[in-house]
């Protein structure tokens, strides 16, 4: 409401400044007014029986400015009031919004436009928008007959080269990838990088799937115990040859853990299904060096450790082979990241973990 005091003063600024150029009105002044009569009238009015008001006086130059100037304020503040309320807008209907989306791209909207309407409400509560995912398939044989420990390594989707001479059965490893992420190893950009609006960087440092077939003490028993044990002791970490995993795994924290159950074929019958468990591990270790804070390392706040750097994201079964000796075989899946990727894709990361399976191939 401070505009009208402004607007009244430039207005009466402007109407002294005409007055004092302007030819002397005439002194006698018939105004046709309406019922209402303000305050700021002349002193001297005579009504006649038709309703006019004559203003019948000898007025001299003053007085006849001053009149002039009274009118130009009323006018002047009529003016300003009647425009600041019609510069409201105004909604003549429900679809008029100040901010509506247009299809312009030929109805291929973006996710936005297909989550909400124009007037930001959600368009469909119920409505679940799937991520495009690529399937990982990896071909991998169980030994007729077991010497030791048996070894077979997958690294970035990469096809097994098995040792194995005879295999009894034929399995097959599966699991799925971001559709956005980079998943060839000869692009410029590196493998598994996010070029999405919002990320723009390397979700994943690699993925292994890994089996390990022994002829005594391999069964579910074995993941059970992990937790108390050693999950890298007890998925054969440490002992995979060339140090293929950080050292630091043996001694990382087991920030979580839990079991799911898919289906899988069963032997008794074409078209039968069993149940599969699965253990899913979540481990996280620090730098086994932490540089003072004076050294340069941001990271080390003088509590005596650095954060974790490294998260393992691990999802393991056992195909037992139901002899006496309990042997069997390990199936296991590893997403490693460090933190900054996982910052970034952690939600993403758990989702390829969670999608790790093995089946019977027919």
């Amino acid at each position: 409401m401070k505009i009208f005091p402004a607007l009244l003063l430039s207005v009466a600024g402007s109407a002294l400044q005409a007055g004092a150029f302007s030819v002397p009105l005439p002194t006698t002044t018939i105004i046709k007014r309406p019922a209402f009569i303000g305050p700021l009238q002349l002193a001297k009015r005579n009504h006649d029986d038709n309703g006019s008001i004559y203003a019948t006086s000898n007025l001299d130059t003053p007085q006849q400015r001053r009149l002039f100037l009274l009118q130009s304020l009323g006018v002047a503040s009529l003016f300003s009031t009647s425009t600041v309320v019609v510069s409201f807008p105004s909604i003549s209907c429900a679809d008029d919004y100040v901010y509506k989306r247009s299809d312009e791209d030929g109805g291929q909207r973006d996710l936005t436009s297909q989550l909400f309407n124009p007037d930001g409400s959600l368009r469909d509560p119920n409505m679940v928008v799937e991520a495009k995912e690529n399937a990982i398939n990896l071909p991998f044989s169980i030994p007729s007959t077991y010497d030791g420990i048996d070894i077979v390594i997958a690294t970035d989707g990469a096809q097994p080269t098995s040792s194995v001479p005879a295999a009894t059965t034929n399995l097959k490893a599966s699991y799925k990838l971001p559709f956005k992420w980079n998943q060839d190893a000869t692009s410029q950009l590196p493998l598994y990088y996010d070029s999405s609006e919002g990320k723009n960087g390397k979700s994943c440092n690699r993925i292994t799937v890994y089996s390990i077939s022994a002829h005594k003490n391999l069964d579910v028993s074995t993941l059970e115990k992990a937790s108390r044990v050693g999950v890298a002791k007890s998925l054969f970490m440490d002992q995979i040859p060339n140090k293929y995993f950080d050292q630091g795994v043996s001694k990382a924290d087991l920030i979580g853990g839990r079991t799911v159950r898919k289906p899988i074929k069963s032997l008794e019958g074409e078209g039968e299904y069993d149940e599969q468990i699965y253990y899913e591990f979540d481990l996280a270790f620090a730098p086994l060096e932490c540089p003072d804070f004076m050294e340069g390392n941001k990271e080390n706040l003088g509590l005596g450790f650095c954060p974790y750097d490294k998260i393992f994201l691990i999802s393991a079964t056992v195909l037992e082979n139901n002899t006496k000796d309990k042997s069997g075989s390990l199936l296991c899946c590893v997403v490693e990241c460090d933190k900054a990727e996982w910052k970034m894709a952690n939600s993403d990361l758990k989702r390829v973990r969670s999608s790790f399976t093995v089946d019977r191939d027919a």
